[in-house]
């Protein structure tokens, strides 16, 4: 499973002139992002899912932005290798491996890409598998 995010001067996620931008996989990376996504959820009502689609635009653009701010700020405050928790097999916690460097990059590129969006008037779509 996995997440497209990306850009179109659409709001609506069925008609996109969509510009592709971050690409999530469910792995770590996605996992430790997971409660900042459920807090832009219970701010906006959109998810950022690897199962569903979602669109953020004028004032979610601000809620998604100041979150991802959150998380980049807490990103810098990690190791340089951490592993997260991505889901269970039984009772046995199935982990994978995090980097700060990959991960703040990947930060970097969300935060760009609402701050593109937000500057053009366009909106942040999110396509789930």
């Amino acid at each position: 499973m996995a997440v497209t995010i990306g850009l179109s001067c659409t709001d609506d996620v069925h008609n996109a002139d969509y510009t592709s931008g971050v690409y999530l996989e469910d792995d770590g990376y996605y996992w430790f992002l997971f409660p900042f996504f459920q807090d832009v959820w219970e701010q906006t009502g959109q998810m950022i899912d690897l199962y569903d689609n979602a669109v953020f635009s004028a004032i979610e653009l601000s809620v998604l932005l100041a979150i991802l701010e959150r998380a980049s700020a807490e990103a810098r405050e990690q190791p340089d290798k951490w592993e997260v928790c991505i889901g269970w097999r039984g009772d046995d916690a199935i982990m994978s491996t995090v980097t700060k460097p990959e991960l703040l990059a990947l930060l970097t590129k969300l935060i760009d890409l609402v701050t593109e969006a937000q500057s053009s008037q366009c909106a942040v779509v999110c396509f789930g598998d």
